[in-house]
């Protein structure tokens, strides 16, 4: 890529480019959409385009060739990158595809995962599979009680900027009786005490079946935490909890096959890195195949375990020997 400020810049060659690919490119994409991600004004895009700005054309046009430069990059990142196979079932998702099942019986359920054990991915594969389904995200802002309420009738396509939690409350249970719903609060672990007892109450009132799920703090603070004894009306109605703290030797084989990985020794290297705790399971794995893969097309050749090595090496907090 060259300085877009330095270089001498052809301001027909510029639009003409930008006309084309907007005419040209899949999905499609506005001249509004354009102007946005090349930080130009509509209205100067627009003009610039049909050849009626006044203004420094030579401005637009370096604008263009930055945007241009960057697509580029874009697309020959995305030719190096190995094709991300999307979902596949592992061992650990076809148990939380159970528990989902199990609590869109109408009844509760949890989970304390590990990051990258394929929670985020199954919950949305789940959820095209059948209809009422409606996913909650939590965050540390979440924690108080309208603020998860806020949050779950975002989920139920209810938006509001100010709500009482009475009448927020009454919402809900409006948008969840009847149905045979789901109701999935993602990293709920974030929730207060008052929170997770006025999502019990939703389950009391509809009967609609409710996933709690969460890092392996939510199970713990569920079974043995200081607030057990507050929890214990919730912790009544939980019809099965599950716990896993890094992915299983099975679902790093069945990642590998999904990835096309087959040589044996980085197969291993990448189950070591899985099955170790808090080193981010699967997610990690994805994120060093994915920027080793770079490395190595950026070398004209296929990936090799050293890649990974070295891609592990500027991540990791501590080594994984393999």
């Amino acid at each position: 890529m060259n300085n877009a400020n330095s270089v001498p810049v052809d301001i027909e060659e510029m639009r003409f480019w930008a006309l084309a690919f907007i005419e040209e490119s899949n999905p499609p994409i506005t001249q509004t959409e354009m102007a946005k991600r090349a930080d130009i004004a509509v209205g100067t895009m627009n003009l610039f385009l049909n050849g009626k700005y006044t203004g420094r054309n030579d401005r637009v046009a370096r604008k263009i060739l930055q945007f241009k430069q960057q697509v580029e990059a874009d697309r020959a990142a995305d030719g190096a990158l190995p094709v991300n196979p999307g979902y596949f079932e592992t061992e650990t998702s076809a148990e939380l595809e159970q528990l989902l099942l199990l609590a869109h019986t109408g009844r509760i359920t949890a989970a304390g995962t590990a990051p990258g054990t394929g929670k985020t991915i199954t919950i949305e594969e789940y959820r095209q599979k059948v209809p009422h389904v409606y996913v909650a995200t939590m965050a540390p802002s979440s924690k108080r009680l309208v603020q998860m309420i806020r949050q779950v009738l975002s989920a139920l396509k209810y938006e509001t900027s100010r709500i009482l939690a009475a009448d927020g409350t009454t919402e809900v249970i409006k948008r969840l009786i009847g149905k045979r719903a789901l109701l999935v609060i993602d990293e709920a672990n974030h929730l207060s005490i008052d929170a997770l007892d006025e999502i019990r109450s939703w389950h009391d009132a509809t009967g609609c079946g409710i996933c709690l799920l969460g890092n392996k703090e939510l199970i713990r603070e569920l079974e043995s935490g200081k607030n057990k004894t507050q929890l214990a009306r919730l912790n009544s109605r939980i019809a099965w909890k599950f716990q896993r703290e890094t992915p299983t030797e099975e679902d790093v084989r069945l990642f590998c096959d999904a990835w096309q990985i087959s040589d044996p020794a980085m197969r291993k290297y990448l189950r070591d890195i899985a099955t170790t705790r808090d080193s981010g399971g699967l997610r990690e794995c994805r994120q060093i195949v994915e920027i080793a893969s770079l490395f190595a097309a950026r070398e004209s050749r296929g990936l090799i375990l050293d890649d990974l090595r070295d891609v592990q090496a500027q991540r990791a907090s501590r080594w994984i020997s393999a």
